[in-house]
């Protein structure tokens, strides 16, 4: 037997014994001891998957024999969670948290009313453990609890999807359906736009996804297993039921000389070896250093119209950001669809920033972080502070350095510890839990301020570099120098953009910073309501919940 069909036999192994400690398990250490084997054994898998994804997505096409249904039920949602995490280009600790709790909800008991995964939230929170996999957990089915999607972790209806799909891949343990027969049927009944979304990414996976490792009968009754296939036909290995024998030699059929069988019980043996798909594009999650190392900023300033225009074009999702921008920047508002008549809106003075703006913007969506839309929109408020505030500085900033000056201050909170685990929804007993957490972590001088004085550093403003790490440090009002009073206009914005979110626990902390450093920052005597009408009617502040 080769080494990965061993391996493969050694994860259905310990699978069933997952399996059979969650029924067992009812103290805290019991379930403490399940979530840690659940680790590890989404550790094997994922290095499994890693030396051959095709031997991982032929389990969705079979029932693997000696694995009782619940864990067989697990391992086919926790390929699929592990496909569409790759396609998502998640990073690991994102992926792993939903495929550990994928693991972990299909290996119990499925024989009740309530999920199986409800169940095991419930108990996890009584017990007060489990972290972000009870919160996964817990908001699964959030139809069954008539919760809306954005009441629950991010990732949990898709969670919810997979663990669904499972069970219908394999309805008994002699009794499984194919994989392209419930795509299609759920793709022509479902209303629901995002289980919608989440299948058409899946299929272009497409047709490996449902070929590979299906049994398939020939015109004259010969068994074959499909481990290639290719646009008209595909590889296969004649197989004999009888004996749960293959041949080793691969044969080449026309797909349309076979007929696709329903899925069979199948030993791991050599045919594993045998399945190949094309390997799925690798992003790899960009780090800061990363970011500045490649940074196009520098090779701008010594290239003419036509090589910037070349050089930028390598770049598909850093042209998207700075059509946007320019379509947003002109005048008219038009819209524009070509980088050079983007460049000459910004001309070679604003370029730089606009370039910089746009790999930050780039940096920050390839960080695949679940709260992507939130931490966006509380980016653009950020923005519209500066500018309405900015006004008042003795060089009033534009537009495009707000843009920067915003990414960079808010960068940090992509790589924020806790903000992935909270719904959005979630709130304490005084406010919203997320922005609350998001200004906290401002205040952290290494991980948070560091990082942002370091980005516009790189970005040639060396100025409120160092007013990022000012704005928190106490001030000798009304006597400031040029570092000092750009620092308490980032603080300032900082504070009027959370007021708007974190209403209205923090209006009288805004009310007071407001109060003393109006006259060292010159600006009119406006109340804070005054203020916050004037951002919420720049900014048009939303929630997105999606």
């Amino acid at each position: 037997m080769s080494p990965i069909s061993v391996n493969w036999l050694r994860a259905y192994q310990q699978l069933q014994r997952l399996s059979q400690l969650l029924a067992q398990a009812q103290d805290a250490a019991a379930l403490q001891s399940c979530i840690k084997l659940t680790f590890e054994l989404n550790t094997e898998l994922q290095q499994l998957a890693t030396q051959q994804l095709g031997a991982a997505m032929a389990q969705l096409a079979i029932l693997p024999a000696d694995l009782a249904l619940a864990p067989s039920r697990a391992l086919k949602s926790w390929v699929l969670l592990t496909l569409w995490s790759k396609l998502k280009h998640w990073p690991a600790a994102r992926r792993d948290a939903i495929a550990v709790s994928a693991l972990l909800a299909g290996c119990s008991d499925e024989a009740h009313k309530i999920p199986a995964a409800l169940r095991l939230a419930a108990k996890l929170k009584k017990l007060h453990i489990g972290g972000l996999t009870t919160n996964l957990l817990a908001g699964c089915y959030h139809t069954t609890q008539k919760r809306r999607p954005w009441q629950v972790h991010h990732d949990s209806p898709l969670l919810t999807l997979a663990l669904q799909l499972g069970q219908q891949l394999q309805q008994s343990e002699q009794l499984g359906k194919a994989l392209d027969q419930i795509v299609v049927e759920l793709i022509l009944h479902s209303t629901d736009e995002t289980v919608l979304a989440e299948l058409n990414q899946l299929v272009q996976l497409g047709p490996a996804l449902f070929y590979c490792g299906r049994l398939a009968l020939d015109s004259v009754g010969r068994h074959w297993l499909i481990f290639q296939r290719d646009a008209h036909d595909c590889l296969a290995l004649q197989y004999w039921p009888e004996q749960q024998r293959f041949a080793t030699e691969g044969h080449r059929l026309a797909v349309t000389e076979l007929q696709l069988l329903a899925p069979a019980r199948l030993l791991p043996q050599h045919w594993l070896d045998r399945i190949q798909i094309q390997a799925l594009p690798n992003r790899a999650i960009p780090t800061p250093k990363d970011l500045l190392e490649h940074s196009l900023l520098q090779k701008l300033d010594y290239q003419d119209l036509d090589a910037q225009v070349r050089l930028l074009e390598k770049q598909p999702i850093l042209v998207q950001y700075l059509l946007d921008n320019a379509s947003n920047s002109n005048r008219k508002q038009t819209l524009v669809n070509r980088i050079r008549h983007a460049l000459a809106i910004f001309g070679q003075n604003q370029l730089p920033l606009a370039v910089a703006h746009a790999e930050l913007m780039q940096y920050l969506q390839l960080q695949a972080n679940s709260q992507h839309p939130f931490l966006s929109a509380l980016q653009e408020v950020f923005k519209q502070s500066l500018l309405l505030l900015g006004h008042f500085l003795p060089q009033p900033i534009n537009s495009q350095q707000a843009g920067v000056i915003a990414a960079c201050c808010s960068a940090p909170l992509w790589h924020h510890p806790s903000l992935n685990a909270v719904p959005v929804s979630r709130s304490t007993a005084q406010c919203w839990l997320l922005p609350e957490l998001a200004q906290q972590y401002l205040l952290e001088p290494v991980r948070s301020q560091r990082l942002s004085a370091a980005l516009l550093q790189h970005y040639q403003l060396p100025l409120w570099a160092e007013a990022v790490l000012q704005q928190y440090r106490p001030a000798e009002l009304p006597h400031t120098n040029t570092r000092e009073h750009y620092g308490l206009v980032l603080r300032l914005c900082w504070q009027l953009t959370f007021s708007l979110y974190l209403y209205p626990v923090s209006q009288t902390v805004t009310a007071t910073l407001l109060q003393r450093v109006t006259p060292v920052l010159q600006l009119p005597p406006q109340t804070l309501a005054e203020w916050q009408q004037q951002l919420v009617t720049l900014a048009e502040p939303v929630c997105p919940l999606d």
